[in-house]
């Protein structure tokens, strides 16, 4: 962790020299990590009987990101029956840190002062709003976002140890799984809820290990066409780094490097999962395929497909919820912009070749014109 701390200021520095960026992770993010992991240790102190709470069954979202993954994870915990984080709790893990700081969360919220990041982007983030719980592994720098959110992502090197989790040394991997489980056993001790449904996209990469600790885990994985996901995941990145730094800032060879990088990352995700699939490495019994146009055509169907899987027993208001939501369904639309691929460098017909194997596996019709 440390040594992906250093890389992280070095590329800082030569990316984007004496800024913000170079001064935040310079000086802000040790100071805060320091605090999280030495906060998260007075939990054995002062909570210490978090640790025989028990993860069982645990659901996790995964899938490509914009697939309907965030949609369906707000909907399964809207009712605040189910285990989930938000936004606060990611920040701050650890028991002892949210008893002291609680406070000052409450006077954010209160106060209307939650916001993070805005709608238009692609991804609200308000810190009293369910988040996803693949942030958690950012304590411990172990995740896409650490690429994706960090100035590695433009760097000249690949840095695959954040995206083949499951192919790194078993002290990293197994490390930061176990860090996992003690978020889990917390939020349990804390707010009482067994039941976790998670959202952990990129832990596509981190299946495996997953089920090494958690072998009754049931994944459900959303899939929609690379159409549709790649370009809307590229244009929120594109909002998300205009919004945090400005792309007027970033050196145009360096914004073009960072999202080819990202498309070549965006295949290795639906890569992944296929070749799991065919090797047998996720049980029959602990997954369920869910392809997105069902969530958005058929919901209630789709929703009890999820029940019976899952073994969850929602609450009369929740499928009331469902209800509700899947009457007003065909009335959304999106409140960020989606960038044309051309921008990106890419065409549908680049699409239909790098994406071959998810198009003809899920019958997605191919689109070779632009």
């Amino acid at each position: 962790m440390i040594k992906v701390y250093f890389r992280i200021v070095v590329s800082a520095w030569k990316n984007f020299g004496f800024s913000t960026t170079f001064w935040g992770w310079l000086l802000i993010t040790p100071l805060f990590i320091a605090f999280s992991h030495f906060s998260l240790w007075l939990d054995n102190l002062f909570f210490p009987k978090y640790r025989e709470c028990q993860v069982k069954n645990p659901i996790f979202i995964v899938g490509h990101p914009r697939s309907g993954n965030t949609f369906l994870h707000k909907l399964l915990t809207q009712t605040d029956e189910f285990l989930a984080f938000k936004t606060w709790q990611i920040i701050l893990p650890s028991l002892t840190a949210r008893t002291l700081l609680k406070p000052l969360i409450n006077y954010l919220i209160n106060n209307q002062k939650s916001g993070l990041v805005p709608e238009t982007v692609g991804h609200s983030i308000a810190l009293d709003k369910v988040e996803e719980e693949e942030f958690l592994f950012f304590h411990k720098l172990d995740t896409q976002f650490v690429w994706a959110r960090s100035p590695l992502g433009f760097d000249d090197e690949e840095h695959p140890e954040f995206r083949f989790h499951d192919q790194q040394p078993d002290s990293r991997r197994k490390t930061s799984i176990k860090f996992f489980q003690g978020c889990l056993q917390r939020q349990i001790y804390q707010t009482g809820k067994k039941q976790a449904i998670l959202q952990t996209l990129q832990s596509v990469h981190r299946i495996k290990t997953i089920l090494e600790t958690f072998p009754d885990a049931k994944f459900i994985y959303l899939i929609r066409s690379p159409y549709e996901t790649i370009p809307s995941h590229l244009s929120v990145l594109w909002f998300w780094l205009d919004h945090q730094t400005g792309v007027n800032k970033i050196a145009p060879d360096k914004l073009k490097q960072y999202f080819q990088k990202r498309y070549r990352y965006n295949i290795d995700l639906y890569r992944y999962f296929d070749d799991l699939q065919k090797n047998g490495d996720i049980p029959t019994n602990n997954l369920l395929v869910v392809e997105y146009n069902e969530l958005r055509s058929n919901l209630e169907v789709a929703f009890q497909k999820i029940v019976d899987f899952t073994g969850i027993k929602p609450s009369e208001g929740l499928q009331i919820a469902v209800q509700q939501q899947a009457q007003k369904q065909h009335k959304y639309q999106r409140k960020h912009e989606v960038i044309e691929l051309e921008k990106f460098d890419l065409t549908n017909e680049k699409i239909a070749q790098d994406f071959s194997f998810v198009l003809e596996k899920y019958g997605f019709k191919r689109e070779v014109k632009n």
